[in-house]
């Protein structure tokens, strides 16, 4: 790992990998103050050529603003005319403030963020403190988290959602019931504002999941249930080999590999080498709860940002009662 010295504080470049529309995804931590200053500003220009060429009346530039005294202006996407702008550290600032509005001291909150190559892609994440936090029966902690993710660029919609960061494995769960995406007003203006008040709500709701999360510890797992629902409804949504993951771990607590990926069979007859010890994992699972820890590393595991999320907000939904045999 690097660090990025300002001042009294070290912003630290992290080992996490990820690409978001094909650009690389890289993550800082450190406090809120040091990275705010490496998210650009971003303003909507007219669309022309030259100084003095003519506006193209259906488009507008988004353009990058500088962070430091050897940059330039840059143009990085065209939008609408009636586009509304959601800037990344305006929104950041507005997450903040929901969740000092919880309770959160700004002060205990521990932040990462992810920016793409020109930022024009952002992905904020707040660690609240140890007292929101819970542990299971392994003892190992499992931290809430509040995530934005944020395109000016036009490509995606603002969202904000709750969830669990699992230490030993760095395991991400998403709380799909928190989902907030903020929308545009009548008037074409995003309604940012909205965004503390919707997350004092989302936070009741997963203050309530914690419980969900520790009773699926209490639900044993039937493991010729389990089978049958992975190379059913697991293999239909996710894939055979993303579903064969998840087998292999609740099977063995091991990830596989895959010799012949497009060798034929179901999830759980496809031929595998197997690979590293998943921590955290159980070598068997036993509960629900391990079921859902494999998910959520498979998910995790995932390099593109977007497939990422969508197999995390979707893990809730898949979630299999019928493999409990309890």
């Amino acid at each position: 790992m690097a660090d990025i010295h300002d001042g009294m504080y070290d912003v630290e470049l992290t080992e996490e990998f990820l690409r978001w529309r094909s650009r690389d995804v890289t993550f800082y931590k450190g406090p809120w103050a040091q990275l705010r200053k490496m998210v650009p500003e971003f303003d909507l220009k007219p669309f022309r050529v030259g100084d003095s060429g003519p506006d193209n009346p259906h488009l507008r530039a988004v353009v990058r603003m500088p962070v430091n005294a050897t940059e330039h202006p840059m143009p990085i996407a065209t939008v609408s005319p009636s586009y509304a702008l959601a800037p990344h550290g305006e929104v950041a600032e507005l997450c903040i403030k929901g969740l000092e509005s919880c309770g959160v001291g700004a002060a205990e909150m521990k932040f990462e963020i992810g920016l793409s190559a020109l930022s024009e892609w952002m992905n904020l994440r707040i660690q609240l403190p140890d007292q929101f936090s819970m542990t299971d029966k392994a003892r190992h902690k499992t931290a809430l988290r509040l995530e934005c993710y944020n395109s000016v660029d036009g490509s995606s919609r603002l969202s904000i959602v709750f969830g669990w960061i699992r230490f030993i494995c760095s395991n991400g769960l998403i709380i799909g019931k928190t989902m907030i995406e903020i929308r545009e007003r009548h008037d074409g203006s995003l309604a940012l504002d909205e965004i503390p008040g919707r997350i004092a709500k989302a936070f009741a709701i997963a203050e309530a999941d914690r419980k969900f999360r520790l009773n699926l510890e209490q639900r044993p797992v039937d493991l010729p249930k389990l089978a049958e629902w992975i190379d059913g409804k697991l293999s239909d949504t996710w894939g055979k080999k993303a579903a064969a993951r998840v087998y292999h771990i609740c099977k063995t607590g091991c990830d596989v590999e895959f010799p012949d990926p497009f060798a034929a069979g179901t999830a759980t007859e496809k031929p595998v080498l197997q690979g590293d010890h998943v921590r955290g994992s159980p070598e068997r699972a036993a509960t629900l709860y391990d079921v859902m820890q494999a998910m959520s590393y498979v998910a995790g595991s995932k390099t593109n940002a977007n497939v990422q999320q969508k197999m995390l907000r979707g893990l809730d939904g898949l979630f299999p009662s019928p493999i409990s045999s309890g």
